[in-house]
């Protein structure tokens, strides 16, 4: 079988504020997906970060609520200039995002990354909670409507189908992560 997608880097876009699980449900759900697919996927994930003040986005709730609740807005700023600066640095790492987007939560987030993700020529796999149907119409003048899916698992079933060489990478999937990792190894020397 093809792994085309091996080692390949995906940031998990959604909204976490207003959220009830402050995004952690759809996120795991979409890793663990992968993992029983067997996708060899690698996520950056804004609820469980690898840098910044805190590793939980629970964690950084609370500061943000504390930050609002004393009107504090120099000290939100000033976390916030962080979590957005570590969110997008995480956007430009990936090779492709996957966004949920429901329109019942304001995602302010969301919509900056998925918009960083498409400035810079990404494939951007978007699953909208109710159907296409309840995606925004202004969507549709940016995104691909053959990457927006109706579920988790028809996500799921799409990557799969990339991974085996059944699917059409178009000239948004770049995908050079093995050559990356060969960077900076010299060729050993032929006497």
């Amino acid at each position: 079988m093809a792994e085309i997608l091996k080692n390949s880097v995906c940031y998990l876009a959604g909204p976490i504020d207003f959220e009830e699980s402050l995004g952690k449900d759809y996120r795991q759900s979409i890793k663990d997906k992968c993992i029983e697919a067997g996708l060899k996927i690698k996520f950056l994930d804004p609820t469980n970060k690898l840098t910044g003040l805190s590793k939980d986005v629970g964690d950084e709730q609370a500061h943000i609520q504390k930050y609002k609740k004393k009107r504090d807005w120099k000290s939100l700023r000033q976390l916030m200039k962080r979590i957005v600066k570590e969110d997008l640095r995480q956007v430009d790492l990936s090779d492709f995002l996957i966004v949920m987007v429901n329109t019942d939560i304001h995602m302010c987030g969301t919509y900056h990354e998925l918009i960083t993700a498409e400035l810079q020529r990404k494939p951007i796999l978007t699953i909208v909670k109710g159907g296409k149907e309840k995606a925004p119409a202004w969507l549709f003048g940016i995104l691909n409507h053959e990457y927006m899916f109706n579920s988790v698992d028809e996500c799921v079933g799409y990557l799969v189908k990339l991974n085996s060489g059944q699917g059409y990478l178009n000239n948004k999937w770049i995908l050079f992560r093995h050559e990356l990792d060969k960077l900076g190894q010299s060729e050993p020397e032929i006497d």
